[in-house]
C-alpha cells in the first residue's frame, strides 16, 4: 500500500515520432524530494508536462492517494523551464496566479507571498511589471507561484537554471530547508548533479531516448547532505552518477 500523501508513477510510456519514455515507474513519499538527471532530451521534461496534466500518457499511470493525475491538469503545480509571466501583470499578482486560479483567497494569497519576498530575494520589487526584471528574478517570481499553489504535489524543471551562483546557492539552501515542512511530494529536474545530490532524497539517474531508470541513488538525511556539499564528499555519487550517463 502506496504511503498516503506519496506520488506513485508507474510504467509511464509516451511518445512523438519516437519513443521518450519507457515504462519508468518510481514512488516519491511527502515531505521529500526527488531528482531526475539524464542526457539532454532524453525525456525530463516530458515526464513533468505529463505529471502536470500537459500531456497525456500513452500507457501507465501517476497517482496520489488513488486519484489519477497523469494527464489531468489540477492536481500538480508545475514549474516549466520558461518563467511565463503575464506581461499585464505586476510581480505580486502574477507570484500569486497560481494559487488565485486555484480559488484561494485573495488576500491570503498575496500576503503569504509578501513574507517570502525577501526570501526569493525580491523585496521591493512587488510592484514591477516583468519586463522591469532581470531573467533570475523573472524566474524567481515563477518559482514562488508554483510554490504558493495549493495543490498536492510540485514538479520543478530546471528552477535555478537562469539564476547568478550566489543567488542559485541561496535558493538551493531554501528549497533543501522547506521540502520536509511543506509536505508535498517534489520532483524536481535538473543537469546538475551536485544540485540534485546536495537537494534530493533520491537521484533518478534517466538512460537516453527512450528514457527509463538506470539507477537510484539514495541519499542521506538533509543535514548530512549539506555537509557532504560544503566539504566536497559527494564526489564519489557524482562519479557513479557520471559514469552511468557516460561522462
Amino acid at each position: 500500500m502506496p504511503e498516503r500523501g506519496a506520488l506513485v508513477v508507474e510504467g509511464i510510456a509516451h511518445s512523438y515520432a519516437a519513443p521518450v519514455l519507457d515504462a519508468v515507474s518510481f514512488t516519491v513519499p511527502p515531505a521529500t524530494l526527488t531528482a531526475v538527471v539524464g542526457p539532454s532530451g532524453c525525456g525530463k521534461s516530458t515526464l513533468l508536462r505529463v505529471l502536470a496534466g500537459l500531456e497525456r500518457p500513452q500507457r501507465g499511470a501517476a497517482r496520489m492517494d488513488g486519484v489519477e493525475v497523469a494527464g489531468r491538469p489540477g492536481h500538480v503545480a508545475y514549474h516549466p523551464q520558461r518563467d511565463a509571466l503575464l506581461p499585464w501583470l505586476r510581480v505580486l499578482d502574477n507570484a500569486t496566479l497560481g494559487a488565485r486560479t486555484c480559488g484561494r483567497d485573495r488576500g491570503e494569497a498575496r500576503a503569504e507571498a509578501l513574507g517570502l519576498l525577501s526570501r526569493f530575494g525580491l523585496t521591493g520589487v512587488e510592484s514591477s511589471w516583468p519586463d522591469e526584471l532581470s531573467g533570475g528574478m523573472r524566474q524567481r517570481v515563477a518559482l514562488m507561484r508554483t510554490w504558493l499553489t495549493p495543490l498536492p504535489a510540485v514538479v520543478l524543471d530546471e528552477p535555478f537554471g537562469a539564476l547568478d551562483a550566489l543567488t542559485r546557492r541561496q535558493m538551493q539552501g531554501w528549497l533543501l530547508g522547506i521540502t520536509a515542512s511543506d509536505q508535498r511530494p517534489t520532483l524536481l529536474v535538473t543537469h546538475d548533479i551536485d544540485e540534485a545530490l546536495l537537494l534530493a532524497d533520491q537521484v533518478l539517474v534517466f538512460s537516453a531516448r527512450p528514457a527509463r531508470i538506470v539507477h537510484v541513488e539514495d541519499r542521506p538525511a538533509p543535514d548530512e547532505r549539506r555537509r557532504e556539499h560544503e566539504a566536497g564528499a559527494q564526489h564519489g555519487a557524482v562519479l557513479r552518477i557520471l559514469g552511468l550517463l557516460g561522462g
